[in-house]
């Protein structure tokens, strides 16, 4: 099995379309989107950004979706996820011995997005979910990447990721978990441990990952 993986849409529709070709031509049946629908210049509106996220929706609806929100969009996404059947975040979803947990949102920035939360909350409501598990293999699907890894570097030497998500990683040592939020870390791969830590990469960058749920697990990293 394969999941085409994407992420950090931005409004950037004709990306999406692109990518809605490529999956149907390469014959996936199911796309993990972790957040940030909207563009920068609408984010703060909810009708607009709202109307990113049917967009993209409404464009992969032939797809098996799971979605978690960007710390861009408004908590309002998380009604439209359930009117979809996608909503991934604080939840699970099995596929056969390998269980997907979702957790949107982010950290708190300095840019005061709308889906942020404290690091404390982050940690407990994951380790809530982590606790409940049964299966051998598991995957966490997060937005904001963990800190002091390749995945969260915005400036040299700079790093910006979630500390809650690296502890949670350290203890729990999922297979894979899978990031985005710093565009510029886009693309790299790091290890916590047993754990494989990747940021798929901004679609408006024309990046995402395929994860491979076969007798081995693998994410690779790819571009349109």
């Amino acid at each position: 099995m394969k999941i085409l993986c994407i992420a950090d849409i931005h409004g950037d529709r004709e990306s999406v379309l692109r990518l809605r070709r490529y999956a149907i031509a390469n014959k996936f049946e199911n796309v993990l989107i972790l957040g940030d629908f909207p563009d920068y210049d609408t984010f703060r509106n909810r009708e607009k950004s709202l109307e990113e996220v049917r967009f993209v929706l409404d464009s992969l609806s032939n797809f098996r979706v799971l979605a978690i929100p960007g710390n861009c969009d408004t908590p309002e996404i998380l009604n439209l996820f359930d009117e979809y059947g996608i909503n991934l975040h604080e939840n699970i979803a099995v596929f056969n011995d390998t269980t997907i947990i979702g957790f949107g949102g982010s950290a708190p920035t300095p840019f005061d997005t709308p889906f942020e939360m404290e690091e404390k909350e982050i940690y407990e409501k994951l380790e809530k979910l982590l606790n409940g598990i049964k299966t051998e293999r598991v995957v966490l699907a997060v937005h904001n990447p963990p800190l002091n890894t390749e995945c969260d570097i915005m400036t040299p030497g700079v790093h910006v990721g979630s500390k809650a998500i690296r502890d949670i990683i350290e203890r729990f040592q999922p297979e894979i978990l899978l990031s985005s939020h710093i565009h510029e870390s886009g693309g790299s791969t790091d290890t916590i441990g047993k754990t494989k830590v990747v940021n798929v990469g901004p679609l408006t960058h024309e990046m995402f990952g395929i994860l491979h749920l076969n007798k081995d697990i693998d994410i690779e990293l790819s571009d349109l």
